[in-house]
């Protein structure tokens, strides 16, 4: 005989302990109950025992895995803006070599010989002043531009070191993640072998599996940070959001109304998903106005309503699942602006203008 009861194990374990069982619905404690009578030695099981010692340690895992997702995910933002930091200043200090290299070559083409005869070539004393002027400005500039090239260096040098320490907090929480994951499937595998034994139905464990698999799939994201990757920028199309950041209802300059919209459900996800890479590439910034929608293409802007509240979105992600009416996933910040929990909203469809990135 099969108990098939989704959560046996925390009333065997208030059954086993004598305590009160938990708000669970009747039938499923009665059936239980009568599983017992009919074997009383199975309250008396170790196995049984071991079962609900596996249970609560599944779920202390998940809360520490979920606690320690979220301090990786705000540690991977910190390393993706460091590393952006120091990639500016690695083309701050091109731009200034080749800066200095234009003021060497062009001293070096005009030389003493072109100089001399440029003296010899002047037709009054006011053509001598602008060479003699000219000449002392191009000293200036070759040593302004030296100055600049080594300032620039320093500035990458203190950029790379920052970047660097922020990789180094970042790979062992990522390390960590994976060794929860490793002690999660021992569990959940060592439950299951257990209930098979003990012949009690495991499909209780299937929701366990789920959320392992789920991290699994997002623990390829935090391998890819943790050997240096940062991601698809997308900081021009940001930057079309305008000074508010996507907080207005106005339309931003540099995006134009297509006067097509939607309704449906939004959501919200937030530091839990920080420093994945979005379905465009780019990085996660539960912080940023972005959002994630099925069908429209990345580069899509939303005027999302809800109430009498409105806010400006990049879509740069694929999302929700699970749900056909629920058309927009808003990272956290738009969605706590907005005050949408599951919230039935309206979207209107914004694109740049052209010539602007999409």
């Amino acid at each position: 005989m099969r108990i098939r009861a989704l959560l046996p194990v925390f009333v065997l374990a208030a059954l086993v302990a004598g305590a009160p069982l938990p708000a669970l619905a009747h039938d499923a404690a009665g059936r239980l109950e009568r599983r017992l009578l009919d074997d009383p030695g199975l309250a008396n099981d170790p196995r049984l025992r071991r079962l609900v010692e596996l249970n609560a340690e599944l779920q202390d895992l998940r809360r520490r895995y979920a606690a320690l997702e979220r301090e990786t995910g705000t540690a991977s933002l910190a390393y993706v803006e460091a590393a952006r930091a120091a990639d500016a200043a690695e083309r701050s200090v091109a731009a200034a070599r080749t800066a200095l290299e234009d003021r060497v070559r062009t001293a070096y083409q005009l030389g003493p010989g072109g100089l001399v005869e440029a003296l010899l070539g002047a037709q009054d004393f006011t053509d001598l002043a602008s060479i003699s002027e000219y000449t002392s400005r191009t000293v200036a500039l070759d040593a302004r531009s030296l100055q600049e090239v080594i300032v620039a260096q320093v500035v990458l040098e203190a950029e790379r070191a920052s970047a660097a320490a922020a990789l180094a907090e970042l790979q062992p929480r990522i390390r960590h993640l994976r060794n929860l994951l490793l002690e999660m499937h021992r569990t959940v595998d060592e439950a299951a072998g257990l209930a098979r034994q003990v012949v009690i139905d495991d499909r209780w464990l299937d929701r366990q599996r789920m959320a392992i698999a789920e991290a699994e799939g997002r623990q390829a994201g935090w391998d890819a940070l943790g050997s240096g990757a940062t991601g698809k920028g997308q900081s021009a199309l940001l930057a079309l959001l305008g000074p508010t950041g996507g907080q207005t209802c106005d339309t931003p300059q540099g995006l134009v109304e297509t006067g097509k919209s939607f309704s449906g459900y939004a959501t919200w996800y937030g530091w839990d998903f920080a420093g994945q890479s979005t379905a465009n590439g780019a990085i996660f910034d539960p912080r940023l106005f972005t959002a994630a929608n099925r069908w429209l293409p990345f580069g899509t802007f939303l005027r999302v309503h809800n109430g009498d509240r409105c806010a400006i979105v990049l879509v740069n992600d694929r999302g929700p699942y699970g749900n056909l009416e629920r058309v927009i996933d808003l990272s956290m910040a738009a969605g706590q602006y907005l005050g949408v929990g599951v919230s039935w909203v309206t979207a209107e469809i914004l694109v740049p203008e052209a010539g602007l990135p999409a």
